[in-house]
């Protein structure tokens, strides 16, 4: 991975985060991951793929790009560990299992949330939720 992906620029400067190569390989690392990478991982395989980059460098990194929301955390394993979501907001199904991250389709936590609004009164900030169970393929029964 010695070339960035070039869609890693556009969403850097329209955070106003300044744009630098190793926040671009960072993003472009994550991007498409359907599981968290943590700092480690991150930079294992920034290394590993030829970039010269600090440990330090990638946890500052994965930091400030968390806080402007270009990615999501989430604890992993007693790790922080991080994954670039789609801008939209969006809800999502962690697999305690795999630690398989999917979002879930929008209408169904809409559904749900006027559901609790009109049977509890109840006015969630729906703009995360976190949803942990088990995905479908680690829940599947082998077959005999």
């Amino acid at each position: 991975m010695t070339e960035t992906a070039p869609s890693a620029d556009a969403p850097l400067r329209a955070t106003g985060v300044r744009t630098t190569r190793q926040r671009q390989a960072i993003l472009a690392a994550l991007t498409g991951r359907t599981h968290p990478m943590t700092a480690q991982a991150v930079h294992t395989a920034l290394t590993g793929a030829g970039h010269r980059i600090g440990l330090s460098t990638v946890y500052r990194a994965l930091h400030r790009l968390a806080e402007v929301g270009l990615l999501h955390s989430f604890e992993v394993g007693g790790e922080r560990a991080y994954r670039r979501c789609p801008a939209t907001p969006h809800q999502h199904l962690l697999c305690d299992d795999c630690g398989l991250i999917t979002e879930c389709p929008p209408h169904l936590v809409e559904a749900w949330l006027t559901e609790l609004r009109a049977t509890t009164g109840f006015i969630p900030h729906a703009d995360r939720i976190d949803l942990h169970g088990h995905c479908a393929d680690c829940t599947a029964v082998p077959a005999p």
